[in-house]
């Protein structure tokens, strides 16, 4: 058996966007159970917009022909301090390729996007309770520093 990936990381191109709007589809459904948005026109006019920020970086994990994962990340700068940092917004996996390496090269491309970059931190958000995601994280070394509440109010009509 071969140790060599069957995949090969790349950055994202203009004919990966419906592919990719899906897999953003799926990161909604786990993000946002209540109420995920997964109309791909949606996430194609954000990967759009994505492509042409000077700030942002995307990468697609391609095996043969198919796309089975991607990642992107943006500049971002803290409004009070002005530190810039990266904010790493997404990464996916398609299901068949889980365990065999992707999330590892797509961190690492991102990590090093950043490096060039000259960012010294990278932030990620995920729901308090995808487990997975915050196995992913901690292994690749992510800490937890915030925890965000939400509490929903009835709503009563009141006339």
């Amino acid at each position: 058996m071969s140790d060599k990936p069957n995949f090969r990381l790349r950055p994202l191109e203009e004919k990966d966007l419906e592919t990719v709007a899906v897999f953003e589809g799926e990161i909604a459904k786990i993000s946002f159970p209540d109420d995920p948005i997964t109309d791909t026109r949606f996430y194609v006019k954000k990967l759009k917009q994505l492509m042409a920020n000077k700030d942002a970086a995307a990468f697609v994990a391609e095996s043969g022909s198919e796309l089975v994962g991607w990642a992107n990340v943006s500049q971002r700068q803290n409004f009070i301090t002005k530190e810039k940092y990266a904010d790493f917004h997404s990464i996916y996996v398609a299901p068949s390729q889980r365990g065999g390496g992707v999330v590892s090269a797509l961190v690492n491309a991102v990590f090093d996007h950043c490096r060039k970059q000259g960012l010294d931190k990278v932030v990620f958000r995920t729901r308090a309770d995808n487990e997975r995601m915050k196995s992913v994280l901690a292994r690749v070394g992510f800490l937890p520093t915030q925890i965000y509440y939400e509490k929903a109010l009835d709503r009563k009509d009141k006339g």
